[in-house]
């Protein structure tokens, strides 16, 4: 066999694939060193990482434990508040003038209720009128709701339970009712000057809504539980709940029948008149308690930014919005206590009293009155040439020579004295938001001329209110007595939780200078200047007044007409004051607020059982004056007040709330016996009548 020799192929082949071999190994074990370095750089930073982690989760778990469980607490816990329900406000009988109430608001599934194919052209017709019947909303707009893209859309709101129920029956789970709770003035515009109104908040906005409104209010409640992100309570969760506490109510002294009286006299006033505002207040002049205020124009309190009638509203549109800020806030403001006019010539009751009382004038004082007074160069005129007169003649005359002479007999001093015992000088701190404050001249810097001026109520500006309240001490034997609204404040339980006491002020004038001014008071009306007041049978006081209104730095030529009176003068249980601003037919006191007073007066006396007591000057008025009573026994109601309105009496439905269309089952005055015509004949209701009756 031939051998190979050395250096052949095969050993190269043999030596080269060994060296390829070797270099592969040593290529693999650089590799796997590489690979080694970078597994433990990376094992190495899983670690720290790990570590970090650890740490971390330690420090959130640990270190904000507390934070955390806090923070998680938060986000499950629901806390909600509670809305107590405010209190209401009545009249003294205890008819309400405001009160809460709770109305529904009706929202419908409008795919399932309306839009599904599956309901069909006649059922969707007829969901429509039903929808109309039961809420008294327009059908065009019921239907636009209904085919609009939301599917649960507010219908109506408002509702009763009667119409919730009813919308239950018909709609099912189509519909869902929510609740709301709603201040409610069920009289409208009655007396809304004294009552205010709440705002969106259910806060109260002036007169007695906002003086009491911490008491009418009431506490918020809570509710706080622990729930799931679905608003489920958790099983293991918390729950509190605190009570909400309702509101207290008010009880006024205001006496809802002598407001009606007031506002139907003020009301038929302004068209007689053609005045810009007529307001009117009424008192109880021995206790200070105010029976009725009136301010028109008024506002209803259920809307209070809009207006009732239709050419204002018109006008109040055009205005810019500053201007319809002004106008909303003159609107509602409350002119019998917040807003200053010079009186004019009531103001001369308080001059003669001060000056009776201070001993500076006596029934043998005489005045000259040859048509004006010149004090220190100045002429103050008179209407009429009186002569010499005596004080009560003086007041019947309304003189203003006379009683500018009585202020100047009194000097400052003493006649300012008088002023602040009246509390001219001071608000009457009646509880009633936004009283005003009086303008009077500093007494060491007055002239001659304006104390004689302020002596018959020029040069001088006080409220409606203070020049009642002053008065009402000449009715109540000298006694100045605190006006109030609010007698009681009672628990939501009805529980009587605060007696508002009467309140004597001070004593300001003697029971005898009363004495007599009442009786100057009476002369007045029945043989002065007041006799537009005067009434058959009732010894009505007064006094007219008549003041120019002060406009750039003068006066001008229009006035502010009022009459101040009370009765019966001997024994006073009711006294008034109508301020006519801006009358349009006449300038006069007597002529614009003396009817308004006639009016008020004799209704509310009769109203109180005043028995009328009549002079034998007055007994054939008293004949003419009386009217029979018709039978209207076992009539319908309806036809009843007709026939009593006929013989020029008033009905009285008893109870009130009987409703329309009962059955009359007696009735006072008896048929057949006389009373005074304009009298009130009750007609008593048990059941009511059938409706076909």
């Amino acid at each position: 066999m031939k051998q190979k020799a050395p250096g052949s192929d095969p050993d190269k082949n043999k030596a080269k694939k060994t060296r390829e071999l070797k270099e592969a190994m040593s290529a693999s074990i650089a590799v796997s060193k590489f690979n080694r370095k970078r597994m433990m750089i990376g094992m190495i930073l899983i670690v720290l990482l790990f570590v970090a982690l650890v740490f971390r989760m330690a420090y959130w778990q640990v270190v904000r434990a507390d934070d955390l469980r806090e923070k998680a607490l938060l986000m499950q816990r629901v806390d909600l508040e509670i809305d107590p329900v405010r209190g209401n406000i009545y009249d003294t009988n205890m008819a309400p003038l405001a009160q809460t109430v709770t109305e529904y608001e009706l929202y419908a599934y409008t795919q399932s209720l309306y839009k599904d194919s599956a309901v069909g052209t006649a059922r969707r017709k007829a969901i429509l009128n039903e929808l109309v019947e039961l809420t008294g909303e327009k059908e065009e707009d019921l239907k636009e709701k209904l085919e609009g893209e939301d599917n649960l859309v507010k219908l109506a709101e408002g509702l009763d339970q009667d119409q919730v129920a009813k919308a239950d029956e018909l709609w099912g789970d189509n519909v869902v009712v929510q609740t709301r709770v709603a201040r409610s003035y069920p009289n409208g515009d009655f007396a809304s000057h004294l009552l205010g109104f709440v705002d969106s908040n259910n806060s109260g906005r002036n007169g007695l809504e906002y003086e009491y409104n911490s008491v009418l209010t009431g506490v918020k409640g809570r509710a706080v539980r622990t729930t799931d992100s679905q608003g489920n309570t958790l099983a293991n969760g918390s729950s509190k709940y605190y009570q909400a506490e309702d509101g207290c109510s008010l009880v006024t002294t205001i006496d809802e029948v002598i407001q009606h009286y007031a506002e139907e006299a003020v009301e038929a006033g302004m068209k007689k008149t053609g005045a810009d505002s007529i307001t009117c207040v009424v008192m109880d002049p021995k206790t200070g308690n105010i029976l009725a205020l009136v301010n028109t124009p008024s506002y209803d309190p259920n809307d209070p930014y809009e207006q009732s009638d239709e050419n204002q509203l018109k006008a109040f549109n055009k205005l810019s919005y500053q201007e319809q800020s002004d106008y909303l806030s003159r609107m509602w403001t409350n002119r019998a206590i917040s807003e200053v006019y010079e009186p004019g010539s009531t103001f001369k009751l308080v001059t003669s009293s001060s000056a009776l009382d201070s001993g500076c004038a006596d029934d043998n004082s005489t005045y000259e009155c040859p048509g004006y007074i010149n004090v220190d160069g100045v002429n103050l005129n008179c209407l009429e040439h009186h002569g010499t007169q005596n004080l009560t003649q003086a007041v019947g005359n309304s003189c203003n020579p006379a009683l500018a002479r009585v202020a100047l007999d009194m000097g400052a001093e003493t006649f300012y004295h008088y002023l602040d015992l009246y509390g001219f000088l001071d608000q009457t701190g009646i509880d009633l938001p936004g009283e005003g404050y009086s303008i009077v001249k500093d007494p060491d810097t007055l002239y001659n001329v304006d104390l004689a001026t302020t002596g018959f109520g020029q040069g001088i500006a006080i409220t409606p209110l203070q020049l009642l309240t002053a008065v009402n001490a000449m009715g109540n034997d000298g006694i100045l007595m605190k006006p109030k609204v609010v007698r009681q404040i009672l628990s939501s339980d009805g529980e009587v939780v605060e007696e508002i006491p009467d309140t004597a002020v001070r004593q300001v004038i003697s029971k005898d200078v009363a004495d007599e001014m009442r009786d100057i008071m009476l002369y007045y009306v029945e043989k002065g200047g007041g006799q537009t007041a005067y009434i058959p049978g009732y010894r009505v006081g007064g006094k007219t007044g008549t003041a120019n209104i002060a406009s750039g730095g003068g006066y001008s030529s229009q006035t502010v007409a009022s009459f101040v009176a009370m009765a019966p003068m001997d024994d006073p249980v009711v006294s008034i004051l109508v301020m006519v601003t801006r009358p349009k037919k006449s300038q006069y006191g007597a002529v614009n607020a003396g009817p308004i007073v006639k009016e008020i007066l004799e209704k509310v006396l009769t109203y109180k059982g005043v028995e009328r007591k009549y002079s034998s000057d007055e007994e054939p008025v008293k004949e003419s004056n009386l009217v029979k009573v018709p039978d209207v026994t076992g009539m319908n109601s309806t036809q009843a007040e007709r026939i009593i309105k006929a013989y020029g009496l008033e009905p009285q439905a008893v109870p009130e709330d009987a409703g329309d269309g009962f059955y009359v089952v007696d009735q006072y005055p008896k048929a057949g016996s006389k009373t005074e015509r304009h009298g009130t004949v009750y007609i008593y209701s048990d059941t009511p009548a059938s409706s076909d009756s």
